[in-house]
């Protein structure tokens, strides 16, 4: 069986749920990098893609790269992209001005490309190619600054932290969930807890457990996008809000984000204290209400709290029901007696 096939029997990788996951004007392309085979193998298209290049997706499942890219960039690839150790394909292509892919029929087509790291499977590392859609994009940042402006329009600000509260991130969170599903936009939710907090509160007392707490929201700041949102939801957890930003993206900036936080300590009484956060967050569907979100990501990390250390974990809000759940076609059994009640008797 082949590095794609096992990719999409994985239990733990759902390509369709990842390609979900974009905007539908932006075609995508999940390949892996098979170290045992020095090739690097397509695992999945969206449909986006099948327009644009005239493939569908069983077509392209298991090819070379190549197949979808002009000679010029396939002869790049291959030379320069190192197997073992060195210079992987996103290194490679990011160095690639004029990016452009090949469609069925020959013609080369330019795009804007965005590439973006998935997790290691099988030892092999895989990636998500996104041809971005310009117009779109442009369209869509605009969105965002509006956005944001009317974000600080209601927001309050918390005294000791200089972060929005908890009243401002529910507001937040809830006009993301209407425009997510009025303008099938992507945008992620993350909870941000302190680990060890109640020792730290021992140790060091509230006011520099608030000084930890402004540190975290920093480093959020210095770390995110301007247009992504942090606010204080307790005394040890921040909440986070990421506009266009898919599940799988926003695993790894969270990764990114809990490894910077343990390694960037801050001054307490005269020695360095390195803090550890735990990070719990969901995809926003648009059918899973703001404050059941933020209660489900909440309940998680409550529930978690002592088994975990240093963690980013999904939490999935919302559960579809497979056919065979939906109590409107489930068969449920009916009692005798009560499938026909008793008539009255009529009146003498």
């Amino acid at each position: 069986m082949t590095l794609a096939m096992n990719l999409i029997n994985s239990p733990l990788i759902n390509p369709e749920q990842i390609l979900d996951s974009y905007r539908k004007s932006d075609a995508v392309f999940i390949v892996c990098q098979n170290t045992k085979k020095q090739i690097i193998e397509i695992a999945a298209i969206n449909q986006e893609a099948e327009k644009i290049t005239g493939y569908r997706n069983e077509d392209l499942l298991n090819k070379d790269i190549s197949t979808i890219l002009p000679d010029r960039i396939a002869a790049i690839v291959h030379e320069f992209v190192e197997y073992e150790d060195g210079n992987d394909l996103m290194h490679v292509l990011g160095k690639i001005s004029d990016f452009a892919i090949k469609s069925k029929s020959g013609e080369e087509i330019g795009f804007k490309l965005r590439i973006i790291r998935g997790d290691a499977f099988a030892g092999n590392p895989w990636f998500h190619l996104v041809m971005v859609n310009d117009k779109q994009e442009k369209t869509d940042n605009l969105f965002r600054s509006v956005l944001k402006e009317n974000f600080k329009g209601h927001e309050t600000i918390d005294q000791f932290t200089g972060l929005p509260d908890r009243d401002s991130l529910l507001k937040d969170l809830e006009l993301v969930v209407y425009h997510v599903r009025s303008k099938n936009i992507s945008a992620s939710f993350a909870v941000i807890d302190i680990n060890r907090y109640s020792s730290l509160l021992s140790e060091y007392g509230q006011q520099n457990c608030d000084k930890i707490h402004k540190h975290i929201g920093e480093i959020c700041k210095m770390k995110l996008r301007p247009e992504d949102t942090i606010c204080t939801l307790s005394d040890r957890s921040l909440g986070i809000i990421m506009i266009d930003t898919s599940q799988e993206v926003a695993r790894m900036v969270l990764n990114r984000l809990r490894w910077a936080i343990s390694v960037t300590p801050m001054q307490i009484k005269a020695e360095e204290v390195s803090s550890q956060v735990n990070i719990s967050f969901t995809q926003i569907d648009g059918k899973v209400m703001h404050a059941e979100l933020l209660a489900k990501c909440e309940d998680y990390m409550n529930s978690q709290r002592v088994q975990v250390n240093n963690s980013v974990q999904l939490v999935i809000a919302y559960e579809r029901r497979t056919e065979a759940e939906d109590r409107r076609n489930a068969k449920l059994p009916v009692e005798p007696n009560l499938r026909v009640r008793p008539r009255r008797k009529p009146k003498k």
